[in-house]
Order: C-alpha cells, then sequence, then structure tokens
C-alpha cells in the first residue's frame, strides 16, 4: 500500500513543490491549507485554521493518514500554539516549552501516539537539499570563507535559543538576527542599518547565513532559500549568502542562480563542524 500523505500547508514556494513530488511518487494526498493560498492540487484540499485544531486533527484522522510533512511559513500566535497542545492532549507536558522546537517536539509525540510518521519536506523531494561549495553567483573571495563559517556558527548559535535560523553579520561581527517577524523582516531591518550607516560600509562583506536549529527535528522547516531570499539580501546590500548544506533547502535552483548572477551575490553551502 500506498502513502496517505497529509500535507500541511503555509505560504511560500515550498509548498507546490512538495506537493508536486508527492503526486509523482504516487502518494495519495491530503492538503490541509492553513492561509488560504488556494494554487495546491491534492486528491483532497481543505482549508483550515490553527485556532480550530480540533477541525485539523480530525481531518489528518478522516484521510487516514500514514505520513504528515509540513511545509511553508506559518505565524502561530501565542493563542495557537496554546491551542495546539490543549488539542494534541500535551498541554501539560509542554506548558513551558511552546516555541517552534517545542511545538515539533509536541507534534512528534503526538504523531507517534495516534500511529503517524513525520516526515521532512526534504524526504518527499530531496533535490531540494542544498550541496555543499558554490551553489549560484560569483566565486567567493578566499578572505571571506571564515566569515561565512562564522556566520554559520552564529545562525546555529542565535537558532539554539529558538530565536530564528537566520543571522546577518558584517564579516564577523553579528548585527542582526531573525526573530518572529521572518527573513524578509530581518533583511528590511538590515536594509535600515545600512541606509543609517551602521553596517555595510566598510570593506568587510554582508554575509546571511541560514543555519537549521541545533535541537529542531529534521521533519520540521527546514531553512530555506529561494530567487525573492537573494534578490532581497542584494537589495540590502548583502553580497554572500550561506546556508547549512544538507541542512537547508533550494527553492527553484535555476532561479537561484539567475538572480545570483544577475545581482552579484555570492550563495554557497557550508557544512557544520
Amino acid at each position: 500500500m500506498g502513502r496517505r500523505l497529509t500535507l500541511i500547508a503555509g505560504s511560500g514556494a515550498l509548498v507546490p513543490l512538495v506537493a508536486d513530488a508527492a503526486r509523482g511518487s504516487g502518494d495519495a494526498l491530503q492538503v490541509l491549507d492553513l492561509v488560504g493560498r488556494g494554487d495546491v492540487v491534492g486528491d483532497v484540499v481543505r482549508p483550515v485554521s490553527l485556532s480550530d485544531a480540533g477541525a485539523l486533527i480530525e481531518a489528518v484522522k478522516t484521510f487516514r493518514t500514514t505520513h504528515l510533512v509540513l511545509a511553508g511559513g506559518v505565524h502561530i500566535s501565542d493563542a495557537d500554539r496554546e491551542g495546539l497542545a490543549r488539542a494534541f492532549g500535551l498541554a501539560g507536558r509542554f506548558a513551558r516549552s511552546l516555541g517552534d522546537v517545542g511545538l515539533a517536539g509536541m507534534l512528534l509525540v503526538y504523531s507517534r501516539m495516534i500511529g503517524i510518521k513525520l516526515v521532512g519536506a526534504q524526504d518527499i523531494a530531496p533535490g531540494l537539499l542544498a550541496p555543499a561549495g558554490r551553489i549560484a553567483g560569483p566565486p567567493v573571495e578566499p578572505g571571506h570563507i571564515v566569515y561565512a563559517q562564522a556566520a554559520l556558527a552564529a545562525a546555529r548559535a542565535v537558532g539554539a535559543i529558538d530565536l530564528g535560523q537566520s543571522v546577518v553579520l558584517s564579516g564577523d561581527r553579528p548585527i542582526a538576527a531573525e526573530d518572529a517577524g521572518g527573513t524578509d523582516a530581518l533583511l528590511a531591518r538590515v536594509a535600515a542599518l545600512r541606509q543609517a550607516g551602521l553596517a555595510g560600509n566598510g570593506k568587510s562583506p554582508l554575509i546571511l547565513a541560514k543555519a537549521m536549529k541545533p535541537r529542531q527535528p529534521r521533519f520540521a522547516d527546514l531553512p530555506a532559500i529561494g530567487p525573492e531570499t537573494v534578490a532581497n539580501a542584494a537589495a540590502a546590500g548583502i553580497g554572500l549568502i550561506v546556508v547549512e548544506a544538507k541542512r537547508s533547502l533550494l527553492l527553484d535552483r535555476p532561479e537561484i542562480e539567475t538572480e545570483a548572477s544577475a545581482r552579484g551575490v555570492s550563495v554557497i553551502g557550508l557544512r557544520h563542524g
């Protein structure tokens, strides 16, 4: 019997890529649309809301789901986090751990309770994983590799406190970190810092680094970049993007390559450790 896959879908380009890969593999696919996107094809497509966690759980059960994958961006309020914990019957166990890593752990515990296997987007579409080495754009200056390594370490440090997956450095000096506002808000802040003359006006490059949170399960929200990431980074004055190899996703690599070449942004993958 093939998989009966439920895709919990947020915003962004990752969702249709995962859905297409699932259908191509012959999976029976249910899409639970959290954000009203309406552009994803599945055997069953249902709009759902995190504010009604009970209905979401019922949809997963009704489809006789064997595997579940999360894809796309979702802003989860404190109230919705608490509601999910109650709906899963795990509010007491996870009352003090409702950050993103805590939510992932809660989902893992609940899935095991009901016999569903959680899989990552990279398990459905492994071709999206970022390789090590040069990915796009001009070659990195040899002296800038040490800055890229420092940036990746800083991104992991930010992730260790469950704040975000991205950080921007000026050389080896951290200047801004991702928070609940996401990567776009981070890049907007960097652009404002640069315009104010507080960063990006020296010889050291501005670097955007994205890394998986150290305590994050691999099924949950791997960091990702796409063509828009490159364009927004370039607009903020960033000349180098580093992602964690084999633990980050590339959304539309050909377009990433085109955008990076046009804007002079180097994109590389580095392994941690």
